[in-house]
């Protein structure tokens, strides 16, 4: 148990340091440097990465889209709760909040 939640932890630390590089390198530092509770917790950080996955701006993750992202694609049938085929922010972000789930 121990091992996957260390996976999950490095997987969700994977997706947040994509979104601190699209916010400019101080952010990038930060997100080396910063516990993963604090940046877990950034919606600003999870909505970037989100923001800069959506390709074609429709607000939801395709699973083509979500490749941009190894630790979503990985887990993207569980990340989406409702099965409609694409992450919503809200699931993104649930995802990103919970990473055990």
């Amino acid at each position: 148990m121990f091992d996957r939640q260390h996976h999950t932890l490095f997987e969700v630390r994977s997706v947040l340091l994509f979104a601190a590089l699209t916010m400019g390198s101080t952010s990038a530092l930060m997100a080396q440097s910063t516990a993963l509770p604090a940046l877990a917790s950034s919606d600003q950080a999870i909505s970037a990465a989100f923001t800069r996955a959506d390709k074609n701006g429709d607000q939801a993750l395709s699973a083509e889209e979500a490749k941009t992202l190894p630790a979503v694609s990985q887990q993207f049938t569980q990340i989406d709760a409702n099965g409609d085929g694409t992450l919503s922010l809200a699931e993104f972000r649930a995802a990103m909040k919970d990473p055990k789930s």
